[in-house]
């Protein structure tokens, strides 16, 4: 085992040593290039010109296409059509100017990669003498963070600086009048007036109006005033407020038009399923296209937040149908962190936080147990014709006094088998930085989490609670190899560690639901005991060690590198770009196991009063099993590109090919996977008014015959900037205005997993698989045994073709009150035809299995917008923001049996739509029971009793049946989610809260949430509300039907039907945080960039209507199943930066 361990840890950390190794090369010779990366000067640039009569103008051009200056100047002040004369061809950029400067009357000052040009007093002079006043200054953010690459500009000139990695700028000015204009994108605008200050410190206020001032967009970028597609963002500041394992569920209530479900709170398998803007098919996945940093991934939830810079997710056809195929259920785009321009910034992060159940149920106890039992065999007994009580009334006394706990115990399995709470943490360390040739992003995280399973160390060599750990590391370097041609070189590797009890968490999970309190005393002397006699309860101790334990490691790799050539010598605006990305994905899962299982005790009462625990089995040796599973994924992608401004005219442009080929041994027939597509877009716009965008995907698919592989998907957009018409009045109550719309189509190409058969190749013709124990020759009980059979497989269907799904989309984007309050608002509508489906409606006697078809039709619209309110009063900032996401689908057409009403049918109905009987309240008296007019029941052979749940007759035939079944409730998965988040910052303090929820969502209660006794389980103490006569009597609350021993066999209270169909609407506070940034004073005694402490929480507390115990989102599984709890997280942390 020892040797398997090693070369397990061997083959997960050989390719990220690889990363690892090349990436500290490349860090050494970027930290080389920062220690000595200086701006070049003038004296040493060498350029040729060989014309020697040109004009100004030309000379500018020339130089500026030769080297990285820039040449500032007021062009009402210089006459660039001048004609120069050069003796020399070749020289610094300095002789040059020294040599013109006499002719033109210009001086000439280097400003970094800048020269200042200006109109000079003395002509002999290229660098000035005038009187000028030095300004020194520092520029930082609210929180005390430097601002490198802020622009420093004299107001009315071209002089400017950009400050430099530390937030450090120098400046020259002529007097004390002029007026400094401080900018930074994301940040207020400040002037300050020189005057007579030679040291001016700056601090610029987050301008939140500007903050997606360039927004992502599929393939690139583009600005927030000209998008006119339906876009939603979160950057990486809201992502850390959320002490949370995994990116999904960090998005939660963030976003309009992101509708999430955490369904589990198990440690490495608590993400959150997202769909954006609903559902819109009912066959296939529904999950949206995932990309980091344009690539599509694997699994995107092991990502650092750490390392993200923003998220953003496209929703309408405009956005999205560059993506074709991939993108019809929508697209999350993660955009990493990149390095900038500055010295080396380290930053350090470190939480840790405690977990806890956010809500557990309350079991009966031995007493409520026994008597609630024999109290459910009572009310049995008019159906089964006889009682017995299980427990005699000198055993229910024991229970009561508690007397002998070994033999009649009162066991709390939630105390047993759940601890109150456990640890979770998380550490980053990044470093960031550059210089004009490299720039620099480098991360290495790691995450753990701890389950909260108790008593998990009963075997010596294992602990059976489930513990993840995460190691991240990603590094970003972009280096200007030329002038022209830029590289990036991005790795990335995530590496999993989970292990634990083999058994599933779910079952185990459920055990606790299951088990009595009667059956077992619990854990006695290390050991785990059972009684005899109590009935046969898998006691959930045992459970977790039943199955051994596993260890499961996972490698996710990902290597890319992108090359960007500037062909503006050709024509300004164009460039080229092409990408190449490898991803290698490894599993491997170690499992010890016993053959004979977990070994538990019987407790036996000796005559004279002692106990014999007899052991149920021996301790055998540990088995060992492991399996390995790796797949790898390759991309390239080549793009031309055009961005050009003719006046009052920007045009765009952008083609695109790509492919995609995907090596998995578990792909069906062991073919890879391939996928081709050429993606276009181009957006026009006319002086900031008039926007237009036209996107096309053209995809090719291997699950299509020939003639029918490639699919054309365009989109076309059109924006109307309101306030920009000369029309519109200058005004601070709406300050923008901007209407938008789209229309478009994406499609898909799967039916379902490609590692079925069935769902791959569908136009294939069907093929014949050979298998054993088909046909039985022989006489039973001598010589009857199976033989070999052939078998005639899915038949194809070469006429199949793409699923459609037609896309529309209105919005508004208006900002209030001088952009202090800002709106977006989007009405949409989608309709799917030529769904892939399989038939429902085959007669037996078909003798095949029927392939795909072209033939459903869905719908789904709704609307969704978010507003934000950002102001100050005072040193107070504070902001308030809300969002919402409506959205409601309609299967319009699918291949249904005919059922025998038309209620019952599902088409036209939402998908999952929940189907039952509709109750009318509880039976209270045999009087109600015996009316002649009450209709028959078919469960129970129609032996109603008071107390049984009272059911409309639908149909009016005077048979409860389903028959009666109607749409009652919703699905489980929620029509309606918002978001509603405020926060306030006041000097160095900070706080926010966001709370979340939603609605048009039900809930289906389990056989363990709404009953008890059935196969000897336990009841959750809320069913002592169940109906009773007495009860009745005295008018105390009734909740639930009489209690039964028996809810299998005895069921009329228990079908599906609106007496167990809850309104599944919850408000959760979803997430809260306060944090303090250490002052400018104690920063600089540290000798540390920035520090801020902060206390968040996740999950806090939520409001539902739903039975105690029970949270909405963990909705209920398969029989024998349920959910791991979500967790509440307390979280303490810090970042500190150097």
């Amino acid at each position: 085992m020892n040797l398997n361990l090693q070369k397990t840890i061997y083959m997960l950390s050989k390719y990220f040593l690889y990363g690892f190794v090349l990436q500290m090369f490349f860090l050494t010779f970027v930290l080389a290039s920062v220690a000595n990366g200086q701006y070049k000067s003038i004296e040493d640039v060498i350029v040729k010109i060989d014309k020697s009569e040109l004009t100004l103008k030309d000379f500018f051009n020339e130089i500026e296409s030769q080297t990285s200056f820039n040449f500032l100047y007021d062009s009402k002040q210089i006459n660039r059509s001048a004609i120069i004369l050069l003796k020399n061809r070749k020289g610094s950029v300095e002789s040059f100017l020294k040599e013109i400067s006499p002719q033109t009357g210009l001086n000439f000052r280097q400003v970094n990669n800048g020269i200042d040009t200006k109109r000079s007093k003395n002509v002999e002079e290229v660098i000035t003498s005038e009187f000028v006043i030095l300004v020194k200054g520092q520029v930082k953010d609210p929180s005390g963070m430097p601002l490198p690459g802020t622009t420093v500009q004299v107001e009315g000139s071209t002089t400017g600086v950009v400050t430099d990695g530390e937030g450090f700028f120098e400046i020259s000015v002529q007097d004390q009048n002029a007026i400094l204009v401080f900018s930074f994108i994301g940040f207020e605008t400040q002037r300050v007036e020189v005057g007579e200050q030679q040291v001016i410190n700056v601090t610029l206020n987050a301008d939140y109006s500007s903050l997606e001032e360039v927004v992502i967009v599929g393939f690139g970028t583009q600005r927030k005033e000209s998008v006119t597609g339906s876009i939603s963002s979160v950057d990486t500041k809201a992502l850390l407020q959320s002490p949370v394992a995994n990116v999904s569920n960090a998005l939660v209530g963030r976003m309009p038009g992101l509708l999430a479900v955490q369904g589990s709170g198990e440690p490495g398998n608590d993400q959150s399923t997202l769909r954006i803007r609903g559902i819109g098919t009912f066959s296939g996945s529904a999950d949206p296209l995932i990309l980091v940093d344009g690539i599509q991934v694997n699994n995107y939830n092991n990502i650092d937040p750490n390392e993200i810079e923003n998220i953003t997710i496209l929703k309408d056809a405009s956005s999205t149908a560059v993506y074709g195929v991939r993108g019809a259920n929508g697209v999350l785009l993660i955009t990493t962190k990149r390095g900038t321009i500055g010295k080396p910034q380290l930053s350090i992060t470190s939480n840790v936080g405690i977990q806890t159940f956010t809500n557990l149920g309350d079991p009966m106890n031995s007493y409520d147990y026994a008597r609630s039992f024999n109290q459910a065999m009572a009310n049995d007994s008019y159906i089964s014709g006889g009682y017995t009580p299980k427990f005699s009334d000198e055993a229910i006394e024991m229970y009561r006094t508690g007397e002998d706990p070994l033999f009649f115990p009162n066991t709390n399995w939630y105390d047993e088998l759940f601890k109150k709470n456990s640890l979770q943490t998380q550490h980053n360390l990044n470093l960031s930085g550059g210089t004009e040739k490299v720039k620099y992003f480098v991360s290495v995280g790691y995450f753990t989490q701890e389950g909260l399973f108790n008593n998990t160390a009963k075997i010596e060599e294992f602990d059976a609670n489930r513990i993840f750990k995460r190691y991240n590391f990603r590094s970003n370097f972009n280096f200007e190899v030329t002038k022209n041609l830029s590289l990036k070189v991005d790795i990335s590797s995530q590496t999993e560690d989970s292990k634990g009890s083999n058994n599933s968490t779910t079952r185990i999970i459920e055990s606790a639901f299951r088990a009595n309190p009667v059956n077992s005393p619990g854990i006695i002397d290390n050991r785990v005991v059972n009684l005899i006699g109590q009935g046969a309860v898998t006691n959930p101790i045992g459970l977790l060690f039943s199955e051994g334990y596993n260890r499961r490691f996972r490698n996710y790799l990902q290597g890319s590198v992108r090359l960007d050539y500037d062909l503006g010598s050709i024509t300004e605006g164009l460039s080229v770009h092409g990408i190449v990305n490898y991803q290698n994905n490894n599993v491997e899962t170690l499992v010890n196991r016993r053959n004979d299982g977990f070994v538990t005790y019987n407790a036996i009462q000796l005559p004279e009063g002692g106990v014999n625990f007899v052991p149920q089995g021996i301790d055998s040796p540990f088995g060992f099993s492991q399996q390995i599973d790796k797949n790898t994924r390759t991309y390239a992608e080549l793009g031309i590109e055009y961005n050009r401004v003719f006046g009052k005219h920007y045009v765009t442009g952008l083609v695109n090919y790509n492919q995609t080929k995907l090596f998995d041994p578990s792909l069906a027939f062991l073919v890879p996977n391939g996928f081709q597509g050429i993606v276009g877009r181009a957006t026009y716009e006319f002086d900031d008014r008039y926007l237009a965008e036209f996107t096309f995907g053209y995809n090719g698919t291997e699950n299509f015959a020939e003639g029918k592989r490639f699919g054309f998907f365009p989109a076309v957009s059109l924006g109307w900037v309101v306030s920009e018409e000369a029309f519109f009045p200058e005004n601070n109550w709406v300050t923008s205005l901007k209407f938008r719309g789209s229309y478009g189509e994406v499609g898909n190409d799967r039916i379902g997993d490609f590692s079925d058969p069935n769902s791959r190749f569908l136009f294939r013709p069907s093929a014949y698989t050979i298998g054993s124990n088909g046909y039985y020759f022989g006489e039973v009980a001598g010589n009857y045994t199976g033989q070999p059979y052939a078998i005639e497989g899915r038949l194809g269907n070469p006429n199949l073709t793409w699923e459609r799904a037609i896309k529309k989309n209105i919005g508004i984007n208006v900002a209030l009150w001088k952009d202090k309050v800002n709106i977006t608002a989007d009405v949409f509508q989608e309709n799917r035809d030529n769904i892939l489906a399989s038939l429902n409606t085959v007669p037996i006697i078909v003798g095949a299995t029927l392939p795909a078809y072209n033939f459903g039709e869905m719908s789904n619209k709704g609307f969704d917008g978010d507003i934000s309110f950002n102001d100050k009063i005072g040193n107070v900032g504070y902001f308030v923001r809300a969002n919402y996401t409506f959205a409601k689908n309609k299967i319009e057409f699918q291949d249904e049996v005919d059922r025998p009403y038309s209620y019952q049918m599902r088409t036209g109905q939402r998908l999952g739509q929940i189907f039952g009987l509709v109750d009318e309240g509880l039976y209270n008296s045999w009087e109600e029971v015996n009316d002649a007019n009450r209709p028959i029941s078919q469960w129970n052979s129609n032996k109603i009793q008071p107390g049984d749940i009272k059911y409309k007759d639908i149909n009016g035939d005077g048979v409860v049946d389903f028959n009666d079944e109607v749409p009652i409730g919703y699905s489980n998965f929620p029509e309606e989610i918002f978001g509603i988040s405020l926060g306030a910052n006041y000097k160095g303090f900070d706080f926010s809260v966001l709370f979340q929820g939603a609605s048009n969502v039900s809930f289906q209660y389990s056989r363990r949430q709404n009953r008890g006794f059935f196969e000897n389980s336990g009841a959750l103490n809320y069913l002592l509300e169940s109906w009773t006569p007495e009860r009745v009597e005295l008018g105390l609350p009734i909740n639930f039907p009489r209690l039964t021993e028996d809810g299998q066999l005895y069921n009329h209270s228990y079908q599906s039907s609106t007496y167990w169909v809850e309104d599944g609407s919850y408000v959760r506070l979803k997430n809260a945080e306060i944090g303090y940034s250490l002052s400018e004073q104690a920063l600089n005694a540290l000798r540390i960039t920035s520090a801020r402490f902060y206390i968040n929480g996740n999950n806090l507390i939520t409001w539902s209507k739903l039975l105690p115990g029970i949270d909405p989102e963990n909705t209920p599984l398969a029989a024998n199943n349920m959910p791991y709890p979500l967790t509440r997280t307390i979280n303490m942390g810090v970042n500190i930066k150097f």
